[in-house]
């Protein structure tokens, strides 16, 4: 494999050095002399089955006196040549869009809002003549990728790791300092190197409990629908009795059940009361309404920007002390570096979990918290808050975990915009994006898979909704409406973890009949090709407003050697689409069946992945699913 190497900035002094913990100067020379004071090594340690290689930086105050470290990178180095770096911006609504760029000078990507997929998304891709890198970054806050030419030898230093921006980290002597993880994967071409990550992703990382998640689950949401304006007891009941009929296993309960019911007051200002249940809308309490969806067999959620301090909280008063703050001024958060936070966190969750009984909880994140909080009376250094943050944040989530082994835990924020492979090893499922308009969902999907398994990719079908995001369609359901389009909505989600936040007692009867008949499709297929399965891009990325591959399909192979494949005929696409498919057994002879038709032919797994299979006969806005077994 290409070298590995890693980028320092200690004392306000960059260093460089190669695997072989060799370090470079201040004009980053690789190699240089040997490890001094302090020492700088590059941990590496690869999976023998994926070839994934988990690698980040540990510097070691070897001296007497204390140094300040300003960022850590760990990469690769690249042979003489031109390399071209493939990447996804980001933004709300805007997750995973894709870019590319030569890198014939210098180049950097930047995160510095303290969301890690706020602006770009931390993971990347740099092809050469000779090879594909793809690596991801395990980092919730700011991050730096960057490629820089090595001094008198036209070899290029690639990089991915802490941002040197008003980061400051004091080592004092004796200690080391662990930096994040960078996962690296080297293969001939891209599909291969994301589908070793995902391998990966599944093996290593991935804290799903497979007893729980076998067959998949799909879930109800309140929130496009009512938001906290129409949410109630009552309503949440109604919902409640309507997903138990189509095979849902869980229902949440978005935000609207906190906080006092005040004119001109949203959730937004509210958050941070989480003791205060709203108990004009909800006169029962949440116990009460928890054992009521138990009743019918269906799993409650509960909403919970854990994090969030709104602008009129209680708490602001009550629990001063929490409050992250920068240069004095309120930051939006409870600072999670501080063990008070932490402990007053698992209070609230105790009281969730433990005193309502829900058994899914949605953490949701709605700012950017910038260079994050330099309190001198928290349990972090004055530079160093935002690190302290997010470590103090996982130690939580995991602790969470621990004590509930039955819950299930939901990455949100903003949608997408903390969607990294770290968070996401601390959590079952994460939720893609607020939009999810059916082509807006398929470019989000197939962007995840660079580095994610599809069994932790939460997504809605098009909801029905009260603004104007989803391409200004409030009501998705509305009649007349062509049965495809309904399987085309619904299919796009079951290939990761559906969700559902649409009005289920006013959509017509025919439309619930359908979708429980995709439900059980799910429920029969999912664990053996969702949760267990490898997933095979066998298209380019679909793109919002007509960009992109028009006719993506995705394929799903147990660990038997049998497959799903997903077809998806978007608005502008060609009539028809053939793709040779991946991962079967060349001499098994296989009856290969369209869910649509029923109709069925048979061949061999070497003739389909020489050969291929041909979708055609689809209108716009339509699907096909091939049972290959």
């Amino acid at each position: 494999m290409t070298d590995l190497c890693y980028w320092v900035k200690i004392d306000g002094t960059e260093q460089h050095g190669t695997n072989g913990n060799v370090p470079g100067d201040q004009n980053g020379n690789i190699p240089g002399d040997p490890p001094g004071d302090p020492r700088v090594e590059l941990i590496v340690e690869e999976d023998a089955e994926t070839g994934v290689k988990k690698c980040h930086v540990e510097i070691t105050n070897c001296g007497g006196e204390e140094i300040s470290l300003q960022g850590a990178e760990a990469g690769v180095v690249l042979a003489a040549g031109i390399p071209r770096v493939h990447y996804f911006t980001s933004s709300w609504g805007k997750e995973y869009a894709p870019c590319e760029q030569a890198a014939d000078k210098p180049f950097t990507l930047t995160c510095t809002a303290g969301r890690s997929s706020m602006g770009y998304i931390p993971f990347v891709e740099v092809e050469t003549a000779e090879t594909h890198i793809e690596m991801a970054l395990a980092w919730s806050g700011n991050w730096t990728f960057r490629v820089e030419d090595i001094k008198e030898n036209a070899e290029k230093a690639v990089t991915f790791g802490f941002t040197a921006a008003k980061f400051c980290h004091v080592i004092a002597p004796g200690e080391t300092f662990s930096a994040p993880a960078v996962y690296i994967v080297e293969c001939a071409e891209r599909e291969q190197g994301c589908l070793m990550l995902r391998r990966y992703y599944k093996k290593h990382l991935s804290t799903i409990d497979e007893r729980m998640f076998t067959p998949m689950p799909l879930e109800f949401n309140t929130w496009w629908p009512y938001e906290d304006r129409f949410i109630n007891e009552e309503v949440y009941q109604q919902n409640v009795e309507q997903a138990a009929a189509l095979g849902m296993r869980y229902a949440m309960l978005d935000a609207g059940w906190f906080g006092k019911t005040e004119e001109g007051v949203t959730w937004v200002e509210k958050r941070g009361d989480w003791k205060n249940v709203n108990t004009d809308l909800f006169p029962s309490g949440l116990k009460a309404l928890c054992d009521k969806a138990k009743a019918c067999n269906v799993l409650p959620g509960i909403w919970c920007e854990i994090e969030a301090v709104g602008r009129d909280a209680e708490l602001k008063k009550l629990r001063p002390e929490l409050l992250a703050r920068r240069n004095g001024e309120d930051l939006g958060y409870v600072c999670f570096g501080s063990k008070k936070t932490r402990e007053w966190a698992m209070g609230i969750c105790d009281r969730i979990l433990g005193e309502y009984g829900a058994k899914w909880i949605k953490f949701d994140f709605n700012l950017d918290p910038g260079f994050g909080c330099d309190r001198e009376d928290h349990d972090h250094q004055k530079g160093d808050g935002l690190y302290a943050h997010y470590m103090g944040y996982y130690a939580f989530l995991d602790e969470l975990h621990r004590k509930y082994p039955d819950v299930v835990i939901e990455n949100c924020s903003s949608g997408g915009l903390r969607g990294d492979i770290e968070m996401m090893s601390h959590c079952q499922v994460g939720f893609l994006a607020d939009p999810d308009w059916t082509e807006f969902h398929l470019q989000l999907y197939w962007g995840a898979l660079s580095f994610l398994h599809q069994r932790c990719l939460l997504h809605f079908s098009w909801s029905q909704i009260l603004g104007d995001h989803n391409l200004d369609v409030q009501d998705s359901m509305k009649e007349p409406m062509a049965v495809e389009k309904l399987d085309y909505m619904i299919r796009a989600v079951m290939m990761g973890v559906p969700g559902f936040s649409l009005r289920l007692p006013e959509i017509a009867e025919w439309q619930r009949n359908r979708i429980r008949e995709l439900g059980e499709f799910y429920t029969k297929y999912s664990a053996d090709f969702i949760l267990n399965g490898d997933a095979y891009r066998l298209t380019e990325q679909p793109q919002v407003h007509g960009k992109g591959e028009r006719f993506p399909v995705f394929e799903f192979v147990s660990t038997d050697a049998r497959a799903l494949v997903f077809a998806f005929r978007m608005p502008g696409a060609g009539v028809e689409q053939k793709v040779l498919l991946q991962g079967l057994d060349p001499e098994r002879v296989y009856t290969v069946t369209s869910a649509n038709t029923g109709k069925y032919v048979k061949q061999n797994g070497a003739f389909l992945m020489k050969n291929g299979v041909k979708f055609e006969n689809l209108c716009e806005e339509s699907s096909e699913v091939l049972i290959i077994e």
